[in-house]
C-alpha cells in the first residue's frame, strides 16, 4: 500500500513568504504615461520660454528700421535700437510669462518624479494621490498660461498697419508654437492623471494563518491508526479467599495506622 500523498503547505502567516498585493499592470499604465507626459510637457514649456514668442518689425520707406522678438523673459534685438529707443526699452519690460510657465513646468516635474516613485503602489496611497494632484495642478497651470499668452499675441497681431510709407508687422515666433504643443501635452497629462485615479479591486481578506488545512488530497482516504493499547485490569479474587482477606487486613493509604495501634 502506497503512502498517502500530501499537499504542499503554503505559509500565509506573518512569517510566511506572502508578498504585498500590487495593482495589475494595466491599471498602472495610465499613471506611468501621465508621469512621462508630464515630463515631456514640462520640457516643452521650459524650452519655449527662452525662444521668441512674438516678433515685431518696423519698415520705413522700404528699409527695416526696427526689428526684435520677445521671449518669456526679455527682448532679442535683430537691429540695435538708437540711444533714445534703448532708453525707452530700459524703462520697460516684456510680460514675463516665463515665471508662471516655469512654475507650472516645475510642478509637472515634481508630480512626474513622485509618480515614477509610486508606480508600484496602489492608486489610493498618499504618494499616488500627491503625484496625481501635482500633475493636474501643473497641467492646468500650463494650459491657463498658454491660453493667456495666446490671447496677448492675438491682440498684438491686430496692431499691424501699412500706410505705404510706414509698415508695422507683428508675428508669432517658434517659441509660441512649441509652447502651444506643450499646452496640448499638458491637457493630455491631466486626462491620464484623472484616468489613473481608478481604484484597483481590493484583494480578498486573508487570515494570518490558514483556517482549515487538509493534509490529504481530495479522493484519497485518510489512513486509520489503531488506538493506544490499554492493559486489562487484574481479576477480582473470589470471596473468602486468602487474597481477599489480605486486601482487607492491608491498611488503606488514605487511612494509615496510628502508632498507638501497633
Amino acid at each position: 500500500m502506497s503512502a498517502p500523498q500530501q499537499q504542499p503547505y503554503q505559509p500565509t502567516g506573518p512569517f510566511g513568504a506572502a508578498q504585498p498585493a500590487r495593482p495589475p499592470s494595466d491599471l498602472r499604465l495610465p499613471r506611468l504615461f501621465a508621469a512621462m507626459m508630464g515630463v515631456f510637457a514640462g520640457l516643452l514649456v521650459l524650452l519655449a520660454t527662452f525662444l521668441p514668442q512674438s516678433t515685431y518689425e518696423q519698415v520705413s520707406d522700404g528699409k527695416t528700421v526696427s526689428k526684435f522678438a520677445e521671449t518669456g523673459w526679455t527682448r532679442l534685438f535683430d537691429i540695435e535700437p538708437s540711444a533714445e529707443e534703448q532708453e525707452f526699452y530700459d524703462r520697460t519690460h516684456v510680460a514675463r510669462y516665463g515665471i508662471p510657465l516655469s512654475a507650472a513646468a516645475l510642478t509637472l516635474f515634481a508630480g512626474a518624479a513622485v509618480g515614477f516613485a509610486a508606480y508600484r503602489r496602489n492608486s489610493a496611497s498618499p504618494a499616488a494621490t500627491t503625484s496625481r494632484t501635482l500633475l493636474v495642478a501643473g497641467g492646468a497651470g500650463t494650459a491657463i498660461g498658454v491660453w493667456m499668452l495666446g490671447m496677448d499675441i492675438s491682440a498684438s497681431l491686430s496692431f499691424g498697419q501699412d500706410t505705404g510709407r510706414f509698415v508695422s508687422r507683428y508675428g508669432t515666433g517658434s517659441g509660441f508654437w512649441i509652447l502651444l504643443a506643450g499646452g496640448l501635452v499638458a491637457l493630455l497629462t491631466i486626462g491620464l492623471a484623472v484616468v489613473a485615479n481608478r481604484r484597483e479591486p481590493a484583494p480578498p481578506p486573508q487570515s494570518p494563518y490558514p483556517v482549515t488545512y487538509t493534509p490529504y488530497a481530495p479522493g484519497i482516504p485518510q489512513q486509520q491508526y489503531p488506538q493506544a493499547y490499554e492493559p486489562p485490569s487484574p481479576p477480582t479474587p473470589p470471596a473468602g479467599s486468602a487474597l481477599q482477606q489480605q486486601d482487607i487486613l492491608r491498611p488503606s493509604p488514605d487511612n494509615p495506622p496510628r502508632p498507638d495501634n501497633t
